[in-house]
C-alpha cells in the first residue's frame, strides 16, 4: 500500500509541475482537465489491482483488537459500588450448559476468566470441580471471595490479567469466560487461554462482536465472526459449536451488542 501512495505522490507532483505560474492562464483549464482525467484513471487502476476483501481480512488478522471497556473502566465501575452485572448471584445459563460439556470430557479442573461476583465459579465448585478464578479488578476478587465463603466452597481466587496468565502450560481441564475477552487484546488473551488449557480440554468463550449506542454514537466494530473463528482454529482449537446473536434491547449503559459464542476443544 505504501508503494501505491508513493506512486500517487509522484503523479501529483508531475501534474502540478505542468500548472503555469499564472493561475489565470488560458492553459490552466485544459491542464486541470488532464490532471483530473489522469487521477481518475489512476484510482481506477488501484481499485482493479487491490483485492479489497483480502485487504479487510488482513486488517482484522493484524489489528490490535480492543473494546472501549478497559481495565481502568472495570475498576471505576466497582469503585462506584456493586455494578449491575455483579448483583445477581444466580449462576448463568451458560455455566449450567457448560457443565454438561465438562462432564462429557471428564474434566476435573476449571479456570474462570473474569469472575465478577463469583456466581459461576461458586456453581462450578458446588458441582465438585476444582476451581481457579481470576479478575483484573481487586474489588471484584474481594467480592467473589466473600460470596464463596458465604456459600462454603473452596475457590482459588487471584487478581490477574488473561493477557498474561500466571499459570503453567496445560494446567486446566476447562476454561470459562463470559462477557470479558472483548475488553482485552485478543491477539494476547486467546493464545493464553489456549496455552493453559490441557490437550483435550474444553473452553467456553462469550464476547461482544460490536457495540451499538443508544445515543447514536458510531458503532464500535471489533472483529468479524468468520475471522474470529479462523483465529481460534489457527491457534489449534477445534470449534465444537459456535453461533452469533444480537441483543434486543439497550442495557443500563445505553449499549446493545452483537454476541459471539463458541464452545472449543484443544486439539
Amino acid at each position: 500500500m505504501a508503494t501505491c501512495l508513493d506512486e500517487l505522490d509522484e503523479t501529483i507532483k508531475l501534474l502540478e509541475a505542468q500548472i503555469p505560474a499564472n493561475p489565470a492562464s488560458d492553459k490552466n483549464e485544459s491542464i486541470q482537465k488532464r490532471m483530473q482525467k489522469s487521477l481518475a484513471q489512476y484510482f481506477r487502476n488501484i481499485d482493479q489491482a487491490i483485492d479489497w476483501n483480502a485487504l479487510e481480512q488482513l486488517y482484522y488478522r493484524n489489528v490490535i483488537i480492543e473494546e472501549a471497556m478497559t481495565p481502568a473502566d472495570w475498576k471505576r465501575a466497582y469503585a462506584k459500588g456493586t455494578p449491575h452485572w455483579a448483583e445477581d448471584m444466580e449462576p448463568s445459563q451458560f455455566a449450567k450448559d457448560f457443565i454438561k460439556l465438562m462432564k462429557a470430557h471428564e474434566v476435573k479442573s476449571i479456570l474462570e476468566v473474569g469472575c465478577g461476583n463469583g456466581r459461576d465459579s461458586i456453581y462450578f465448585a458446588k458441582a465438585g470441580y476444582k476451581v481457579t478464578s481470576i479478575d483484573i479488578v481487586p474489588k471484584a476478587v474481594e467480592l467473589a471471595t466473600k460470596n464463596a465463603k458465604k456459600a462454603n466452597v473452596d475457590i482459588d481466587f487471584k487478581v490477574a490479567s488473561v493477557e498474561k496468565l500466571p499459570f503453567d502450560d496445560e494446567g486446566f481441564g476447562a476454561i470459562f469466560t463470559l462477557s470479558v475477552l472483548h475488553s482485552t487484546n485478543l491477539k494476547k488473551s486467546l493464545p493464553e487461554v489456549y496455552r493453559v488449557l490441557k490437550i483435550g480440554g474444553v473452553a467456553f468463550i462469550y464476547i461482544y462482536g460490536d457495540t451499538q449506542f443508544e445515543d447514536g454514537k458510531e458503532t464500535e466494530d471489533t472483529i468479524a465472526f468468520s475471522d474470529y473463528l479462523a483465529d481460534l482454529k489457527a491457534l489449534g482449537f477445534k470449534v465444537l459449536e459456535s453461533y452469533k446473536d444480537n441483543e434486543r434491547e439497550f442495557d443500563d449503559y445505553g449499549e446493545k451488542h452483537h454476541i459471539f459464542v463458541v464452545y472449543l476443544e484443544k486439539n
